[in-house]
């Protein structure tokens, strides 16, 4: 079955505040990693933005018909402090579009503010599928879905002792390949961390992270390609040079990149051999993040500011830079937002 015994995370996927007189509380669910009908535990992230030491209550309302408890918590922060709050979901109905609205009120005093999100499953569940372009295998996955500019985005993966896998749709108007000295490519971008990994802000620190880049190669009989950008204890300096890639091919990866009308399909297999700081289990909690490149129509599109990362998550040595790569003036949401490894989505 798919209960687990580990805390549970809630991912906001679109967020939006409505507020009377903000009390300088910032407020996030974490990413939520087993169906709400297993009655999980959840938790929210408070952080006070103001220079002083506040005391607030937190105020959480899941949809209609569902039941949790503490219905509000009251917590103390210290300047620039950070408290994760828990809260167990005692009774909850699994929705099968994976989206589900939740409202987070945060008062103090008189003041309040109300932060609106949606909030999916964002899990791996245990299965091995074929890599072979039919996409055939991919109905037991739990779906993620996101939207930049009017463009679908739609995250589904998998896990298996042996590897992780990963199935990308990216609605778009044209597939740009990969070949030498291309001006723009498409491609999808991805990062996987243990729970705990921190990305640093100077380039003599250590990665702790595992970072694919997946490509179409154009031909009839070409086959696609993966790139392992950084690899955990390298210098974060790599992250901000541009790489041969082809020095970096990833050999035992499986791709498959097919277009089909307006979408781009991108199927792949990554050996957990690359992902030496990952041990493949059930309920084990870790972090993962999506880039997905559509130079010529959405631009970046990432997940990390889908799943309402904080503005000051954006870090630039969260994500690295390749050949064609044109990120824009800021850089993108940091590369860890939470996920887990399941046994199934049932």
């Amino acid at each position: 079955m798919y209960r687990l015994s580990q805390l549970v995370l809630l991912i906001c996927v679109y967020t939006t505040g409505i507020a009377t007189s903000a009390p300088d509380i910032a407020v996030r669910a974490e990413n939520f990693t087993v169906p709400p009908a297993t009655g999980p535990v959840t938790h929210i992230l408070a952080r006070n933005t103001s220079d002083t030491e506040c005391t607030v209550t937190i105020e959480p309302k899941f949809p209609a018909d569902w039941q949790w408890t503490p219905g509000k918590r009251e917590v103390t922060l210290a300047a620039g402090q950070v408290k994760r709050l828990p809260f167990t979901i005692e009774k909850a109905s699994d929705a099968k579009s994976n989206r589900y609205a939740i409202e987070i009120t945060v008062f103090r005093g008189s003041d309040k503010t109300t932060h609106q999100q949606d909030v999916v499953c964002a899990s791996a569940p245990y299965f091995k599928p074929k890599i072979d372009g039919k996409f055939k295998d991919w109905s037991d996955a739990i779906p993620m879905t996101f939207t930049t500019s009017g463009k679908k985005t739609v995250i589904s993966t998998y896990w298996d002792k042996r590897n992780f896998y990963l199935y990308v749709q990216v609605e778009e108007d044209n597939l740009q390949s990969y070949k030498k000295d291309a001006a723009a490519v498409d491609a999808v971008q991805f990062a996987l961390a243990p729970r705990n990994a921190v990305t640093a802000s100077g380039p003599q620190a250590k990665a702790q992270r595992s970072e694919f880049l997946v490509v179409d190669v154009g031909g009839m009989f070409a086959r696609d390609r993966c790139f392992q950008l950084i690899k955990p204890g390298q210098e974060l300096s790599v992250a901000q040079e541009p790489s041969d890639l082809n020095a970096l091919a990833l050999k035992d990866a499986q791709v498959v990149v097919k277009r089909q009308g307006k979408i781009t399909h991108y199927e792949c297999a990554i050996p957990f051999a690359a992902i030496p700081t990952i041990k493949p289990s059930v309920g084990r909690e870790i972090r993962f993040s999506v880039l997905v490149h559509d130079p010529d129509g959405t631009g970046l599109r990432d997940w990390g500011e889908a799943a309402g990362l904080w503005p000051e998550q954006r870090n630039r040595f969260a994500w690295c830079v390749w050949d064609s790569v044109k990120l824009t003036a800021d850089p993108p949401y940091d590369s860890k937002v939470e996920f887990g490894l399941c046994s199934s989505k049932r």
